[in-house]
């Protein structure tokens, strides 16, 4: 049985790619760490939001 389709662990796995990429550029210099976290963070919010509004959303019309 496949497992079923979850937007928390998709947002949860770009949010720590994302992490991961701007690790990487921060330590070969490219960017500033916490600028760019401090500049991005309620972006992450925004993201987690639509993912629970989906769900939520996703779970009425699926009848549960």
């Amino acid at each position: 049985m496949a497992p079923r389709f979850s937007p928390e662990r998709l947002v949860a796995g770009l949010g720590l790619m994302a992490l991961g990429v701007v690790g990487s550029l921060a330590r070969n210099g490219a960017m500033d760490f916490l600028a760019t976290v401090r500049t991005w963070w309620p972006a992450s919010l925004v993201v987690w939001g639509l993912a629970e509004l989906y769900n939520t959303f996703a779970a009425r019309a699926g009848g549960r």
